[in-house]
């Protein structure tokens, strides 16, 4: 398993492709309250010890920002 968590897979956001949305739908669908922002004008970091691993940042956020990265050989494993 990953050191973040205990999910397959970790989270990011692609700088390129997010909007900086002052509302980010994404953070805001976040149940665990996952995603931190330190400045309103920087994309937002996922901090993978609090995600549950529901994956629904990743179909909510409109411009496709969030990414899932598996983690090799083992992900696979897991994924069922």
């Amino acid at each position: 398993m990953s050191a973040a968590g205990n999910h397959p897979f970790k989270l990011t956001i692609d700088d390129d492709t997010c909007r900086h949305c002052r509302r980010c739908m994404a953070g805001d669908a976040c149940r665990a309250n996952a995603f931190v922002r330190f400045e309103y004008d920087d994309s937002p970091f996922i901090d993978m010890s609090r995600c549950w691993g529901c994956l629904i940042c990743t179909s909510v956020c409109p411009f496709g920002a969030v990414r899932r990265e598996d983690y090799g050989a083992e992900a696979r494993t897991f994924a069922g």
